[in-house]
């Protein structure tokens, strides 16, 4: 058996086109994760099918017509691996549309073309019904052998029609056709089912891992929201300075146009920058006198100590270290451990403006507060030496133009 040579080429192309049309799914699906209205998987499975049925549309667009009005082509397989990627429910609407498509083309194959499409549907999903009742809680379609099977189902709902075809004098049907349709339809099955298969499980992975981020970013925000109630119940001017200084900081963050994941890392460190004073026997630290000096030097410790706290914490946040940090001094004059310069975290930079401000505005059991315009004349007098001279200009534009004020 001689197989005709253009009709293998043809063929061939036809294949190529349906591979060529379907990277246009695989963009698609790549670029929906980032479209804020395709969030859901409800929706993002609508634009799928669309996707889906644009392609087999095309593909009968550029069939191969071996007589007038004639078209055969590989959307049996595009309507396969559609129902066995997508479900039953969108395979039909992806064969629905490619029918419409076909009977607006028109030529005596439009009917039984239609009906080819409908019996390739409705083969696969009786399939797939039949693998859900076998093995329940399996995804049906992703099994090699359904797809296999969804396969052979597209060429041989081809075979009515291209014999009716025959049998009506439109067409002659000889066995190279009908061997490059069973190629064409079952190598394209196969080979958009295993891509979509292939893409849509790392689509699943990337999905799972993202839940799993999300739910472990949450766990450590009610870790540290703990570790905050525990400052509140030991002492509550401590928990509301720490509150009132991650306001601050989190407004100076966004006018300093930060990343989420650095505004999110300022607001956490914010909420426990003290959690280090548990440390310390209240009676230090609420004591309305001065301190001795042996007294102050267990009061700096406090950076070490919920650094010491934090540093185990598993955490996406280098939460520990803007702990560390927040009283150092860009002059290299602060404590613990007097860094200077860049050796000091931005978000430990915002920490250090916010925590003078907000301590030197605030009534303290050993002194009133100090009137904000001395604080911030305070402030600006620290800036480019012990303070970070942008933190500081943003401070004083959000409290001096924008009349930003902190929470009660």
């Amino acid at each position: 058996m001689v197989i005709n040579a253009q009709l293998w080429e043809t063929q061939l192309d036809m294949m190529g086109n349906t591979m060529i049309l379907f990277m246009v799914y695989l963009l698609a699906e790549a670029a929906l994760p980032r479209l804020p209205w395709v969030k859901s998987r409800a929706s993002r499975k609508c634009v799928l099918v669309v996707v889906y049925a644009l392609l087999a549309s095309l593909n009968v667009m550029t069939a191969y017509e071996p007589a007038p009005g004639v078209r055969v082509d590989t959307r049996m397989g595009v309507e396969a691996a559609a129902t066995l990627t997508l479900g039953p429910l969108a395979g039909l609407l992806v064969g629905v549309a490619t029918g419409l498509t076909r009977v607006t083309l028109g030529g005596p194959g439009w009917l039984s073309g239609s009906l080819a499409m409908l019996g390739v549907w409705a083969a696969t999903s009786a399939l797939m019904t039949w693998q859900a009742r076998r093995r329940p809680g399996q995804d049906p379609g992703r099994h090699l052998g359904v797809a296999i099977g969804g396969a052979i189902f597209s060429w041989l709902m081809s075979l009515p029609s291209l014999m009716w075809l025959d049998w009506r004098g439109h067409m002659e049907l000889d066995a190279p056709i009908a061997l490059v349709v069973f190629l064409s339809s079952t190598v394209t099955t196969l080979l958009l089912w295993a891509t979509i298969a292939l893409t849509s499980s790392r689509t699943r992975a990337l999905e799972q891992l993202s839940r799993a981020n999300e739910a472990l970013q949450q766990s450590l925000r009610q870790t540290i929201g703990a570790l905050a109630q525990a400052v509140l119940h030991r002492d509550p001017g401590s928990a509301r300075h720490q509150r009132r200084v991650a306001d601050l900081a989190l407004a100076i963050g966004r006018a300093m146009k930060l990343e989420p994941h650095q505004l999110e890392a300022l607001e956490l460190a914010a909420l426990v920058h003290d959690i280090g004073q548990i440390e310390i026997p209240s009676e230090i630290i609420s004591r309305p006198g001065p301190l001795t000096p042996a007294e102050m030097a267990l009061v700096q410790q406090h950076p070490v100590m919920g650094y010491e706290i934090l540093k185990d914490v598993q955490s996406p946040w280098p939460l520990a270290d803007i702990v560390h940090q927040h009283h150092e001094n860009l002059d290299g004059s602060g404590y613990p451990r007097g860094l200077a310069g860049d050796e000091i975290c931005l978000e430990a930079r915002i920490l250090r403006v916010c925590d003078i401000i907000e301590a030197m505005s605030s009534h303290r059991v050993y002194r009133s507060s100090h009137p904000m315009d001395s604080v911030l004349q305070e402030v600006q007098r620290m800036a480019g030496r012990e303070l970070d001279a942008e933190v500081v200009r943003i401070a004083l534009a959000l409290i001096r133009r924008d009349g930003y004020a902190f929470p009660a």
